[in-house]
């Protein structure tokens, strides 16, 4: 005998599993403070299960640098996964400005790294023409990275923004999405599901 998951429950699970959840970690320069600009000691963040927000400024370096350096170390917890990586706003000097994200708690290369290839697991340039777009899959093939295929697990990753003009302030906003690994529970449940609605289609 086949077992049986009432319509109700099913349907509670279901949209449990296929939802992410809108809980997060907001993370803004604004109310933090300035950002770390040592690549090894970034400012450090758990994120947690659903939208999670990086808001940081840069271009005016508030410590007197040559430039404004954001570091920030990212932890997915276990039993999660870093889904996507969303500009949700950016105001920068010219047509881009980078970022790039290197696997544990620290930026093994300066900003003044000019070899093609690095230890960086990924980067990309951005800017307001990227609003909307998920950059981990350009990361992902980004020339000379390290390179990996996305979804990321969990484990600690360091996100290195960096703004060449440092004429006047600029801005942006990262929404780095994290939901649970689905579990076998998770896939057998989601295929009874599935068979339910195929049956009542037919």
């Amino acid at each position: 005998m086949g077992t049986r998951v009432a319509p109700h429950v099913a349907a509670a699970l279901w949209l449990a599993l296929s939802t992410p959840s809108l809980a997060g970690i907001v993370l803004d320069e604004a109310t933090a403070g300035d950002f770390s600009d040592d690549r090894l000691a970034p400012t450090a963040v758990t994120l947690g299960s659903g939208a999670n927000v990086i808001a940081g400024m840069f271009g005016i370096s508030a410590a007197g640098l040559e430039h404004d350096l954001d570091y920030v170390r990212f932890t997915v917890p276990t039993g999660f996964m870093l889904t996507r990586m969303v500009v949700q706003d950016a105001y920068v000097g010219g047509a881009f400005s980078f970022v790039g994200m290197q696997a544990g708690p620290v930026v093994t290369i300066p900003h003044t790294w000019d070899s093609v290839n690095s230890p960086l697991l990924g980067w990309a340039h951005f800017g307001t023409s990227s609003i909307g777009l998920d950059l981990l899959p350009t990361m992902a093939m980004s020339p000379g990275s390290v390179g990996f295929t996305a979804p990321l697990g969990a484990g600690t990753y360091t996100l290195w923004m960096m703004e060449l003009d440092g004429g006047e302030p600029y801005r942006y906003r990262f929404g780095l999405e994290v939901v649970a690994v689905p579990g076998p529970g998770a896939a057998w449940l989601a295929a009874v599901v599935a068979r339910r609605r195929r049956r009542r289609s037919q």
